[in-house]
C-alpha cells in the first residue's frame, strides 16, 4: 500500500495527450494535469514572477504540489528552434509558463518518459519488452494491467519472444510478479471488506486514496455485489 507515489505516476500513458510541433513532441498541459488530479484531486500549482535578462531574454518559474512534495522549475521563452526570445511578448511568455507547468508535472512522473526519450520506444516495443521492462523496475502493477490487457494469443507470443537460454527466467520472473501483484489486489481486497464490515469512512478513504484507477477497479472487483454496493454508498455519504 506504500508504493513509490513516482513510479505510480510515471506508469501513466500519456500518449494521447501528445501533440507534435515542428519535430518536437508536447504533451499538452491541460492532459497532464488531469492525469496527475486522477489521483490527486488536491494538488495545486502557481507561477512565479517571470524573470529578465540584461539581453531581454525571459525566464520563467512554475511549482507543482503533491501532498508535501512541491517541485518547482524553471524554463527560457524559446522559439520553436528552442533559442531563447528576446522581448518576447505576452502570448511568448504564457506558452512558455505552461510548458514549465508541464515539466514541473513530470517531475512528480507524469509524462517523465517524454524527457527521457523513451515515450517513442516504450509505444513500439513488443509485449515482451515491455513486461521485461516492468519486472525490472518492480513495477507490479503496472505488469499485472499490461498482461491482463494482453489476448491469449498475444500471451502465447510473448513467452515465445523471449530469447533462447533465457525463457525459463523470464517465465519464472513472470509468475513471481503476477503472484506480488495479486497479494497487492488482495489485501486491498480485504482492506475494503474491513472497512464496510467496520463501517468505517476513514479506512475506505485512506485505503482508495493510496490506489491507481487500475488498482481501485481490480480490488474492486474482488468482492461481491453486496460489499461492492455497500462500498458505493460509504463513498457517496463521505
Amino acid at each position: 500500500m506504500n508504493e513509490n507515489r513516482f513510479v505510480r505516476l510515471s506508469r501513466k500513458d500519456v500518449a494521447e495527450g501528445v501533440e507534435k510541433k515542428g519535430n518536437l513532441d508536447y504533451l499538452s498541459w491541460a492532459y497532464a494535469w488531469t492525469l496527475l488530479c486522477e489521483d490527486h484531486p488536491e494538488a495545486s500549482y502557481y507561477f512565479g514572477e517571470p524573470a529578465w535578462f540584461p539581453d531581454q531574454s525571459v525566464m520563467v518559474k512554475t511549482g507543482v504540489t503533491v501532498g508535501d512534495l512541491t517541485h518547482e522549475m524553471t524554463l527560457p521563452v524559446m522559439d520553436n528552434r528552442n533559442k531563447a526570445i528576446q522581448n518576447p511578448n505576452a502570448r511568448d511568455i504564457s506558452d512558455a509558463q505552461m510548458r514549465c507547468f508541464v515539466k514541473a508535472i513530470a517531475m512528480h512522473g507524469i509524462g517523465i518518459g517524454l524527457y527521457l526519450g523513451s515515450l517513442k520506444g516504450l509505444i513500439e516495443k513488443g509485449a515482451y519488452e515491455k513486461c521485461v521492462a516492468l519486472i525490472d523496475s518492480g513495477d507490479n502493477m503496472g505488469f499485472h494491467a499490461l498482461i491482463k490487457s494482453l489476448p491469449e494469443n498475444e500471451l502465447a507470443e510473448m513467452f515465445n519472444a523471449a530469447p533462447s537460454g533465457h525463457k525459463v527466467k523470464f517465465k519464472d520472473a513472470y509468475r513471481a510478479t503476477l503472484k506480488q501483484a495479486e497479494e497487492f489486489i488482495t489485501s486491498t481486497a480485504e482492506a475494503l471488506v474491513a472497512a464496510v464490515e467496520g463501517d468505517d469512512q476513514i479506512l475506505l478513504q485512506e485505503t482508495v486514496a493510496e490506489l491507481t484507477s487500475y488498482e481501485r477497479r481490480v480490488a474492486f472487483e474482488r468482492l461481491n455485489g453486496e460489499q461492492q454496493q455497500a462500498i458505493i454508498n460509504m463513498r457517496k455519504t463521505a
